[in-house]
């Protein structure tokens, strides 16, 4: 299977939401094409990985609840995709469009595949030739009815173009040598009576290449020459190369696709090296922007002003994205526990662990060495000189329970 038809088979999942894709005569898509389609696609692809990894949490009140905001958002959006597929296409919507339209229909989101947009200056923008998985809506959606997603006033993924096309030639032509550096080379001397012309010569052009292709092609093989004539390998032949050339332009091109999405070029390639640094800044810069871009669109359209004032709101957490390791996680998980931030269904949850269905599983507790300087208890053991005529315990030394 050659690297087209491989390419076509892992990417034909996205075929539908790829619909702006360069191609060809007859649909065939050039290997250079691919080399452009591999480093976007790889980038859209950990992108929309990365926030389907991520959870939605939903807040009431300050305190977080699970109740059918959370279930749309995490789980089942529409009766006919799951959350992982429905944010899989927000993503790459989003990313290869430069914009992504989710509309809500009988308690139900649902992305959009076409829709015209009429933009206002002081009232709602309009959305109506709505397309919804093949389907046209008659209606029309007002701004305060519907998500609508802009990554930025730039479409990316044309920048990217932009730039591949230099780099396609580049690609082209360090193809062309890497063949040529491998093939063989030589030189024809003709015997008998001199260059021949016309049909003549054609018929025996014809015949050499014949002759020369099945020489060439075969493991082994005679040549058969007429009478005077000869053949010389050429002792000029270059070394055969090998496909480094090839291989640090492609680099090039994942690089240059990966600073346009903000993400570490390492993490796309798979290199282990400061693996958790890249994945600290892949998180930040890469993950962390799309996350915030899609729930400022949902707390200001679901949520709207009055419940996001009373802390009522959604929020992506990008932490899990990352593995947990326990034994590094303990240390943090135990300093959460000891200073208040968390309590011990907090610290369970973190870990990924089942709650306990308990009272004192929620309760937040301190250590009994924080202590308020204004607590006057705690001040007269700093003074010290008790009936006794004795001093008092220095703040370091034990004290008698």
């Amino acid at each position: 299977m050659g690297i087209a038809s491989w390419l076509k088979s892992a990417f034909s999942k996205e075929e539908a939401v790829r619909n702006q894709m360069t191609v060809v005569a007859e649909d065939k898509l050039t290997i250079e094409v691919f080399y452009k389609e591999l480093a976007i696609q790889s980038c859209i692809s950990f992108i929309a990985n990365a926030l389907v990894m991520s959870e939605f949490q939903t807040f009431e009140n300050g305190q977080e609840v699970k109740k059918m905001n959370h279930y749309l958002l995490n789980v089942e959006p529409n009766l006919n995709q799951n959350a992982t597929e429905f944010w899989h296409e927000v993503s790459w919507r989003l990313i290869y469009d430069n914009e992504c339209l989710i509309i809500q229909y009988d308690d139900q989101f649902f992305v959009a595949e076409d829709f015209s947009h009429s933009e206002f200056a002081f009232k709602e923008d309009i959305y109506s030739n709505v397309v919804v998985r093949g389907f046209s809506l008659s209606r029309s959606f007002v701004e305060s009815e519907v998500f609508y997603l802009k990554l930025n006033n730039k479409h990316i993924k044309k920048i990217i173009d932009g730039l591949y096309a230099d780099y396609g030639e580049l690609l082209v032509r360090a193809k062309s040598n890497f063949k040529k550096s491998g093939g063989r080379k030589g030189v024809f001397y003709q015997g008998g009576f001199g260059p021949v012309s016309g049909d003549d010569y054609d018929k025996q052009q014809q015949m050499l290449q014949q002759n020369f292709k099945k020489y060439f092609e075969s493991e082994n093989a005679v040549l058969n020459l007429s009478d005077g004539d000869k053949y010389e390998e050429s002792q000029f032949m270059s070394v055969g190369k090998d496909s480094r050339d090839i291989r640090n332009l492609v680099n090039d091109v994942i690089d240059f696709a990966c600073a346009a999405f903000h993400i570490p070029s390492g993490v796309v390639r798979g290199d282990t090296v400061g693996v958790a640094e890249q994945t600290d800044n892949t998180i930040m810069f890469g993950i962390n922007p799309f996350a915030k871009l899609i729930t400022t669109e949902i707390n200001r359209k679901w949520y709207r002003m009055t419940n996001y004032l009373n802390n009522s709101f959604v929020r992506m957490d990008t932490k899990k994205i990352r593995d947990v390791d326990i034994e590094k996680m303990s240390k943090s998980a135990d300093l959460l526990f000891r200073i208040g931030v968390h309590s011990v269904n907090e610290n369970r949850e973190m870990f990924g662990k089942s709650l306990i269905d308990e009272d004192w599983a929620n309760e937040h507790y301190v250590t009994k060495n924080y202590n308020s300087i204004l607590d006057n208890e705690f001040n007269d053991d700093l003074k010290g000189g008790g009936e006794d005529g004795k001093h008092g315990t220095k703040n370091n030394e034990p004290r008698d329970s």
